[in-house]
């Protein structure tokens, strides 16, 4: 036991000091190639390398006050996800606030997509990129990620990527650390609107480190976008795809990717292209995933029950507007609601 212990102590810090040193190595480039000065959403137009690491944050309630109204604390206000892209190399995030009405879900399509509008309005053009993601099987560790990787690398968007993980429980990186600067920021915010909660993300950072990103944004709109079902007609899955915690794949070899357990083992080729398969035209993108929004119950919630503590008590209220729909009727079943029988008062 004690040595299995010590063992994944062993590779823990072995992919710790992995990824500080590429950290390190991002800053040093982002200054000597002064990318201040760029322009973001360049695609694979600078010679270099820099890293990304991105997750996901607790989801946020909103309307928010600093100072908390008692019964709002025992009620569901509106829902805010945030997912965080952070540029090692600028020590900046994009904070991605996604409301309750937007989202899809938080599986691989909203994390590939969120990930491809990043590169897409907020990169800084290079050529040879890595990112840092934790063991989220679910969100971040699958076929869909790796697939998109090799997506970017054959149809020019990027030269090399490498996806590279930390051990199962030592996960803390970058994005933990904004997080945390705009949680604080938070805890004495008051905030009515989405909007209100993305300028406290703006004012969590003096030097403008905590970018807000809304998902209707006038000017980078965010879409979603069915990427799992798009890759399936061109790639095969990654067998063992758990045991691995790097992965690299480059133009030189188009359809392979190379793998390796840690960062001190050998690299493994695996062929994940589909025989005979060529990807579409270079601007084909997947079909795009339209919200669900709110349903009439949860909207008509929010107006009764939520609307009663902001300060904006108007009908046009943007988090708790007045329903178009009808306000649905909750029908109860009286044979559901009986006491079951050993519950039930003794019969006197």
């Amino acid at each position: 036991m004690l040595d299995e212990y010590t063992c994944h102590l062993d590779k823990a810090k072995q992919q710790r000091e992995y990824y500080r040193e590429r950290c390190l190595l991002s800053k040093e480039l982002f200054q000597t190639h002064d990318l201040n000065q760029t322009e973001r959403g360049q695609v694979c137009t600078m010679d270099m390398t820099q890293m990304y690491s991105f997750d996901f944050a607790q989801q946020i309630h909103y309307p928010h006050h600093a100072q908390e109204v008692g019964p709002l604390f025992f009620k569901t206000p509106r829902k805010c996800q945030a997912f965080g892209v952070c540029a090692e190399g600028a020590g900046e995030q994009v904070f991605y606030l996604v409301d309750e009405a937007e989202e899809v879900g938080k599986g691989a399509n909203t994390v590939v997509s969120l990930l491809h509008h990043f590169f897409e309005h907020w990169g800084n053009g290079e050529k040879d990129a890595v990112l840092q993601m934790d063991n989220c099987a679910r969100q971040n560790k699958n076929n869909t990620m790796i697939r998109y990787g090799m997506w970017r690398i054959m149809t020019g968007r990027h030269r090399s990527i490498e996806f590279s993980l930390m051990e199962a429980g030592h996960t803390k990186f970058s994005p933990d650390w904004h997080f945390g600067l705009w949680k604080m920021k938070w805890r004495h915010s008051t905030a009515e609107t989405l909007d209100e909660v993305a300028e406290s993300v703006r004012r969590s950072s003096r030097n403008g480190h905590n970018i807000p990103q809304l998902i209707n944004d006038a000017e980078r709109p965010v879409s979603f976008y069915d990427w799992t079902s798009f890759f399936e007609a061109f790639f095969k899955k990654l067998p063992s795809i758990s045991k691995f915690h790097h992965f690299r794949m480059s133009e030189e070899s188009p359809g392979v990717v190379f793998v390796k357990a840690y960062r001190s083992s050998a690299e493994k080729p695996i062929n994940i292209l589909k025989k005979g398969q060529q990807l579409p035209n270079v601007d084909t993108l997947p079909s795009v995933i339209t919200p669900k929004g709110l349903d009439a119950a949860r909207q008509w919630y929010l107006y009764d029950e939520i609307r009663p503590f902001c300060r904006d008590t108007s009908d046009s209220l943007q988090s708790c507007p007045k329903p178009v729909c009808p306000k649905p009727r909750v029908k109860i079943d009286p044979e559901k609601r009986k006491c079951p029988k050993k519950f039930a008062s003794p019969e006197m």
